[in-house]
């Protein structure tokens, strides 16, 4: 039996564990177990503070620094083996297993620090009733524990719990939605949402899942608001997007850059973001050390986004109509490959239209009447006049 942290590592060195069921969920019921040997430490080293030893500000910090953890991580472990430390008894049942690492979780998210005196009172009664339950049945029972201990309490109703949004990194450098909304908010973000939720297209934009549909709507409403915070008439954009680090030579050959904050970003990202842009110039000596930083110079003048948009009025990907407000200003041959800033290189895309042109390699050709052809990567062709609306008004009046 493995009696220090020394000798727990030696067994794992040599511990092999087959592919069978009973072994995998011996296993886990064990890593379980470890977990909350592992909270009931943290616990204690929590109290006795000596995660500020290194000048950590907290043992949710002291996680992120010294054992690999996300932030989000660090809080849910911190927040765990400070609420178990009032909570003998659900400690207790996780140590020995009667209760699993997802519904200590469960219990800990609805016994706050104000109720966990009352939860305490009654948890030798309560862990053996939800040490036979399945995880989302414990997260129910708890949950109506604690709307009765909530409305049988002498002090005030509880405030209504404010909203929260969070927004942190993912390990392969995308972003993880998480949080909550109180139902008025809730009803706000829904109907933003389906408004900003047009049909799909498949043949346009493959987004199979209602999952998927929901992302790219929330996506769209807030570049929206950036686009157009400003000033929301037609043609005129505000663009306080994101800043992108890429080198001259890397810009010209399609490779890759960067987000201010170091997360790689791939060359077909930067193609789209530069097509309509602020530019600056930097001037680098080695990577720290900057020589000058030149004023910004928009990719698209003002005045040549105007004449743009008179000429397209929306997006000039078929059958869209999404009108200028929404678009972006998109090289058919980009800059960086000799193609001029100038009316006859330029045509309006919506978000979706113009990344699918840069994402998918669709092929674009801008004649000088300004008839827009398109092939698609499995070779469909298609084309888009600028002047139809033109004929039809010609045609009416």
């Amino acid at each position: 039996m493995a009696r220090n942290i020394g000798e727990l590592a030696a067994v794992l060195d040599y511990l092999h564990v087959p592919p069978v069921a009973r072994d995998i969920e011996e296993l886990l019921a064990q890593q379980d177990r470890l977990a909350a040997m592992v909270s009931e430490a943290l616990g204690a080293f929590d109290a006795g503070g000596g995660w500020a030893e290194d000048g950590s500000l907290s043992l949710s910090a002291w996680l992120v620094a010294h054992a690999r953890r996300s932030r989000k991580e660090a809080y849910r472990e911190a927040l765990i083996s400070k609420r178990l430390a009032q909570l003998p008894a659900t400690a207790a049942a996780w140590a020995q297993g009667a209760l699993s690492s997802s519904q200590v979780a469960a219990v800990v998210a609805n016994v706050s620090a104000e109720h966990a005196s009352l939860y305490a009172a009654h948890e030798d009664e309560l862990t053996p009733v939800l040490a036979t339950l399945s995880v989302r049945d414990t997260a129910a029972a708890m949950r109506s524990w604690r709307l009765h201990a909530e409305a049988t309490g002498d002090g005030p109703e509880p405030p209504c719990r404010p909203s929260e949004f969070h927004l942190p990194e993912t390990l392969d450098g995308r972003r993880e939605l998480s949080g909550h909304l109180s139902l008025e908010d809730g009803a706000v973000v829904e109907a933003a949402i389906a408004a900003a939720s047009p049909d799909f297209d498949p043949a346009e934009v493959p987004l199979p899942s209602a999952a998927q549909r929901r992302a790219a709507a929330l996506v769209e409403v807030c570049r929206w608001f950036l686009d157009n915070c400003a000033s929301v008439s037609s043609g005129s954009r505000c663009r306080p997007h994101v800043s992108v680090v890429v080198g001259l030579k890397e810009l010209a050959s399609g490779g890759p850059g960067q987000l201010a904050n170091g997360t790689p970003v791939p060359g077909r990202s930067i193609e789209w973001l530069s097509c309509d842009s602020e530019l600056h110039r930097i001037v680098m000596s080695g990577r720290s050390t900057v020589l000058d930083y030149g004023s910004s110079a928009r990719t698209i003048s003002p005045a040549l986004r105007a004449a743009l948009v008179v000429r397209d009025r929306h997006c000039r990907h078929p059958g869209c109509e999404r009108p200028p407000s929404w678009c972006d200003a998109h090289h058919v041959v980009h800059f960086s490959k000799g193609g001029p800033t100038r009316l006859d290189n330029l045509v309006l895309a919506c978000t979706r239209h113009h990344h699918l042109w840069h994402d998918q390699g669709w092929q674009l050709t801008l004649a000088r009447d300004g008839t827009l052809r398109l092939v698609s990567p499995k070779g469909l062709v298609l084309t888009s006049s600028p002047s139809a609306l033109d004929l039809v008004g010609s045609a009416l009046f």
